[in-house]
């Protein structure tokens, strides 16, 4: 039976029409397009923190500014200490020298005379305003006229004596020379004090006010965005929860339920695509319903000749080989008989005809067990593999002395499966690894199995002639054959018939090789036996 065509009004026994509800498309209409919608809201919030960032990036710049000042103050205010500081190393260097005389006092007076005049010229670069050079250049002008009127003169006079050095020191001129100068120093470290304390000040108010900015603005902004997500994710909430009824209604069979227009134009549209895939499913589901029903038959015809073929196979192979003995027992007199009697044509014919029996006899016993390996019953037990191994190794003890084959069984598992299935499947792969050996070297044949997650997988390996990838699944088919018969005997069903055997135990087999180093068959069964019928 064939499947009906599509849009055939042939109705389903039971089945009755369904009425279809006129297509209702859901067009954008006046909705909002998605970046609209999503940006829109943020133009403020994203305003607002630019502001923000803005005013932060000006006060970081001022608040750099300030620390500068402070930074330069607090040199100043340094320098000014040292000038005081080596003022005073000065004169008392000098006046240790006029009391007592000794050269070594000379040091100090000498090394803050070097110190003074460092600071100075430090401070003359940094410099803040015309006043502070102008005071500067004071103090210098001072310590200079106190060393030349009055350092320098009684240093001079205590040379000569001690008198002559308290006569200078007392008209008392050095002294008010330098308290001149300390005067001018302390009002320069007292303005330098104010600007140090200004500049401070300043510092810390751009700090508060940033700080305030900053938090008042970014609270005002995540304000502002909490609000805009919450708005934005309960419209796009609602709108795809109302497209999610309306699809989940849609997957129940409510091919009629249209959905709501939405008031972003992409959601709209989306709700638009499902009501045209509404009525497009409701009639792809009629049209399914039909060619399930016609395959559905379709499949029980096939089950059905599957069954009578696989059934006339066994027949047909059983009923031929009694006239198939027939013939060849007939040949094999004619050949005792006649043999030498006739001339070299006849027998060349009845040796082609004895040969032609024998391979028809092999391929009929060959399509027979794959027929009876297919019809075999699905019966599972426990099977000692490796018991099995050697009962297989020593049926073919004949095989494997003619060849000079070495066979070895490694540890096998005992396995809940079917005897005679799983004696088919290794006897072909153990009798394949025998035939198809390498003419320059004797056959190495090993049995192993290793086991994996819920599986044992049975290794048959060997040292023959290999098989190329092309062909690796080519030779699992029903009288596939890569040599000729005159190389290799055999019908080309043996492989057919082991992985007919393997997928009848619930497993699978396949092949590992390379052209002239030899083969690996791979056969992996389940540890827990398959229930129901195996196709």
């Amino acid at each position: 039976m064939s499947a009906l065509p599509p849009g055939s009004a042939e109705l389903l026994p039971g089945a009755a029409a369904r009425p279809q509800a006129p297509a209702v498309p859901l067009g954008p209409g006046p909705a909002e397009p998605l970046w609209s919608f999503l940006l829109r809201p943020l133009v403020l919030p994203f305003a607002l923190l630019l502001g923000v960032g803005g005013a932060v990036v000006y006060g970081v710049e001022r608040n750099d500014q300030a620390l500068r000042s402070v930074l330069d103050a607090q040199a100043r205010t340094q320098l000014i200490s040292d000038l005081t500081q080596q003022v005073a190393v000065m004169e008392n260097g000098q006046r240790g020298f006029v009391i007592t005389g000794q050269d070594e006092f000379l040091t100090p007076y000498q090394e803050g005379q070097a110190s003074f005049q460092a600071a100075a010229y430090a401070l003359q670069d940094l410099s803040v305003s015309d006043g502070q050079r102008t005071n500067l250049a004071k103090v210098q002008a001072l310590v200079g006229r106190w060393q030349q009127e009055a350092a320098l003169p009684e240093m001079d006079a205590r040379r000569e004596s001690l008198d002559r050095a308290a006569a200078r020191v007392s008209n008392g001129v050095g002294r008010e020379i330098l308290n001149e100068a300390r005067d001018v120093l302390v009002l320069m470290q007292s303005r330098e004090t104010i600007r140090l304390s200004e500049a401070t000040q300043q510092s810390q108010t751009t700090l508060s006010a940033v700080r305030w900015i900053s938090v008042v603005g970014l609270a005002l902004g995540l304000t502002l965005l909490t609000v805009t997500a919450l708005r934005v994710a309960r419209t796009v909430t609602r709108t795809l929860r109302e497209l999610n009824d309306g699809a989940q209604s849609i997957a129940r069979g409510e091919y009629d339920r249209r959905l709501p227009p939405a008031p972003v134009q992409e959601l709209s549209l989306l709700g638009s695509q499902f009501n045209a895939m509404a009525e497009a499913v409701q009639d792809r589901e009629d049209q399914l319903r039909r060619a399930a029903h016609a395959l559905e038959q379709t499949n029980t015809q096939l089950e059905r000749s599957n069954r009578e073929l696989e059934q006339f196979a066994y027949v047909a192979s059983h009923d031929l080989q009694e006239p198939l003995r027939t013939i060849g027992s007939y040949t094999e007199l004619l050949a005792r008989r006649y043999s030498g009697q006739l001339d070299e044509r006849a027998d060349r014919y009845i040796a082609f005809t004895t040969a032609a029996t024998q391979r028809l006899k092999t391929l009929i016993q060959d399509l027979l067990a794959y027929s009876r390996v297919r019809r075999a019953e699905r019966t599972f037990a426990p099977v000692d593999t490796a018991r099995l191994a050697a009962q297989l190794v020593e049926d073919m003890q004949t095989q494997i002395e003619t060849t000079g084959a070495r066979v070895t069984v490694g540890p096998l598992p005992t396995l809940e499966t079917n005897p005679e299935l799983l004696r088919h499947a290794l006897q072909n792969l153990l009798g394949n690894a025998l035939k198809f050996s390498a003419p320059d070297r004797a056959p190495q044949v090993g049995l192993t199995a290793t086991a994996e997650p819920e599986r044992w997988v049975f290794h048959v390996q060997d040292n023959g002639i290999g098989i190329a990838p092309e062909y690796h699944e080519r030779i699992f088919g029903v009288f596939q054959r890569l040599h000729g018969m005159d190389e290799y005997a055999g019908s080309g069903i043996g492989l057919a018939v082991t992985r007919s055997a393997a997928e009848q135990l619930g497993g699978e087999l396949w092949v590992d090789s390379t052209p002239g180093q030899g083969s690996t068959f791979h056969l992996a069964l389940p540890l827990i036996p398959p229930t129901g019928v195996v196709p």
